[in-house]
């Protein structure tokens, strides 16, 4: 039998079926054990070419949806922008990798935002090339927000990082935009 018909069946006996309510304040811890960095860097090879081929700036749409839809719902849409900015900064795409941080990001190192987004596009501009991975990811959300926690492999031709790395996101005007982050050293 399939699920919408166990739920009318349901659904006749108790009156209607209404979805669960998580109570405010709740925290719904999920986690990821992302590919190995060997199989990604080989989809990412086959990409880059074809990214870069491109005159138009490649992007991923980030699904819209509202703070009070399921988890799963907010967890797929965090997922595609964490996958985003990783591509953004992998692939140099440097409007679209600062354009994942909310106005109010608080830079580290008491930075100001424009000083800070200056700094990062002469860091991501003067790479020859740059490869970002995430592993290990976990998230907890807290209403429209969400901690993101993970392993980074950074490299570019003369840098190689694994880091730990958390990051702070919030639901705002239909999409998921840092507000904090910090490297684990």
């Amino acid at each position: 039998m399939h699920l919408s018909q166990l739920m009318a069946k349901n659904d006749a006996h108790r009156g209607g079926w209404t979805p669960p309510i998580e109570p405010p304040g709740s925290v719904i811890v999920t986690s990821l054990s992302e590919v190995s960095p060997v199989q990604r860097s080989g989809n990412r090879a086959a990409e880059t070419p074809q990214r870069l081929a491109t005159s138009a700036p490649a992007t991923t749409t980030v699904q819209q949806l509202p703070p009070s839809t399921l988890a799963s719902g907010n967890e797929a849409a965090l997922r595609q922008a964490i996958e985003q900015w990783s591509q953004s900064w992998g692939g140099q795409l440097i409007p679209q990798y600062l354009g994942m941080y909310a106005s109010d990001f608080e830079p580290p190192k008491g930075l100001s935002r424009p000083a800070w987004a200056q700094q990062r596009t002469q860091r991501i501009a003067s790479k020859k090339n740059i490869r970002h991975d995430i592993q290990n990811l976990t998230i907890q959300f807290n209403a429209s927000q969400a901690t993101v926690r993970f392993t980074q492999l950074y490299q570019d031709e003369r840098v190689r990082a694994i880091d730990r790395k958390t990051m702070h996101w919030v639901w705002r005007s239909g999409q998921w935009q840092i507000t904090r982050e910090a490297t684990d050293q």
